[in-house]
């Protein structure tokens, strides 16, 4: 058997050929890396009544995201809805509900903030966090107290977990409560003053086109504050579009 040595040019075009396979294999590894999201908020964000079909935004978002062949993770402290027993129906044939989360039903946005951070057990941190909190905070007033300083302190927060985190702050779904145009300028402030290149703070019109009256026609509550079938949907397709630029 003949062995011929190899020449500088053979040597070179070699490690070429072995560096353009193991980064297509980081790139392979890296595109099916689930999107890991985080769902931070109260009751319209937890959910689970168990005599109504309160499944919140989060298994409608689920399906999109299946849909449309994005691998994601759920990630969170919790799993439960309200009542222990109610359950979730599948995101597709074959496909569980994922059903991890932070949202704390009934708590205002300083409550709900502390509990998230004290309840952290994340060991790969999120990627993109939705946040939809201030339903609970409008009879309190002085907002950038309330509201606002919370979510920088929850912000900056998952910045040390991860730097490059997206955040999405949703408006609240009211269109006809002072407190709540009061508490959607604090929220856009807070986006205004700390949105970065590298971790961007975008906001979420989900009362936009949003009828919270139950007695309407068009209805996308139960109660004018908890989502029915319809508004968990139109709240889910408000989150994709938001998060859509992200996911490239």
């Amino acid at each position: 058997m003949k062995f011929y040595r190899k020449t500088g040019f053979q040597t070179l075009l070699t490690n070429v050929i072995f560096l353009s396979v193991g980064l297509l294999f980081l790139c392979f590894v890296s595109l099916n890396e689930p999107v890991r999201i985080m769902a931070i908020g109260d009751s319209i964000t937890q959910g689970g009544k168990r005599n109504v079909k309160e499944y919140t935004y989060r298994l409608p978002l689920q399906m999109i995201l299946h849909q449309q062949n994005i691998v994601f993770d759920f990630i969170g402290s919790r799993t439960e809805g309200l009542h222990n027993d109610a359950t979730w129906p599948n995101v597709a044939e074959g496909v569980a509900f994922d059903p991890d989360h932070d949202g704390y039903y009934g708590n205002k946005t300083a409550d709900a903030i502390r509990k998230t951070i004290i309840g952290y057990n994340q060991t790969t941190p999120p990627d993109i966090v939705l946040v939809h909190l201030g339903t609970n905070d409008q009879k309190l007033g002085d907002f950038e107290y309330s509201v606002g300083q919370p979510l920088r302190e929850l912000i900056g927060f998952l910045r040390t977990k991860n730097p490059a985190v997206v955040v999405l702050l949703g408006h609240l779904n009211f269109n006809d409560s002072e407190n709540t145009f009061a508490i959607r300028k604090v929220v856009e402030q807070v986006a205004a003053d700390i949105s970065t290149d590298q971790s961007p703070v975008r906001t979420v019109h989900h009362y936009r086109g949003w009828y919270e009256n139950p007695e309407h026609t068009y209805a996308d509550t139960f109660d004018w504050a908890h989502p029915n079938l319809k508004g968990q949907e139109k709240m889910a397709r408000n989150w994709w579009e938001a998060m859509q630029p992200y996911l490239l």
